[in-house]
């Protein structure tokens, strides 16, 4: 099911409208009823919006935000939309799960459990395509340049601190038995199995 956040009149009624296949439902904020959120308001309302920390998979219309899944200016083509809604869905279905001594892993709902202290982490968007890609390639260490390519693509040499920025954050998430998850070494960052 799909939610719809917006505060415009014009748009609620167009995009539940539009979207029907999908099941919309308009709500105030992200809900455990939607399996993708829909969003559209003011760059003020996004950054709001994406303080409540979502663990649903965001479209974006109109506005920015790094943890946005996808962005789509408005206007735009409802055929676009729909590709952008059947991809997410298709990324949701193959998502991975792993699971070790400490944690585990649910990529389709976007966050980790922690086994010791059951605790539910819920993931951003790019937290949780940072570990899919780790999980996929658990065998090797991955460096910052081919994290920055495959899950934010960028140029591999973009100087940034984008992933030391987001294993921080989730290190911050995970708690005292972080290293029993994500370790990183001199040369990269790998799952721990």
């Amino acid at each position: 099911m799909i939610g719809i956040i917006t505060k415009n009149c014009m748009y609620q009624k167009l995009l539940t409208d539009a979207l029907k296949p999908y099941n919309p439902i308009l709500i105030e904020a992200p809900s455990s009823q939607t399996d993708l959120l829909i969003l559209e308001g003011s760059q003020k309302e996004t950054e709001d919006f994406f303080k409540t920390d979502p663990n649903q998979p965001v479209i974006l219309l109109g506005s920015h935000h790094d943890d946005a899944d996808i962005e789509l200016s408005l206007p735009c083509q409802l055929t676009e939309l729909f590709q952008c809604i059947d991809r997410l869905i298709d990324q949701m279905k193959h998502a991975p799960s792993f699971e070790n001594n400490f944690f585990l892993f649910q990529g389709q709902h976007r966050q980790l459990l922690n086994k010791k202290t059951n605790e539910v982490i819920h993931l951003t968007e790019k937290e949780n395509n940072l570990i899919i890609y780790l999980v996929k390639n658990q065998d090797k260490i991955i460096s910052k340049d081919e994290l920055l390519t495959a899950v934010w693509n960028y140029r591999p040499d973009t100087e940034t601190h984008t992933v030391e920025s987001h294993i921080y954050t989730l290190r911050q998430k995970l708690g005292e038995n972080a290293n029993q998850f994500i370790q990183n070494t001199s040369t990269g960052y790998t799952i721990v199995s």
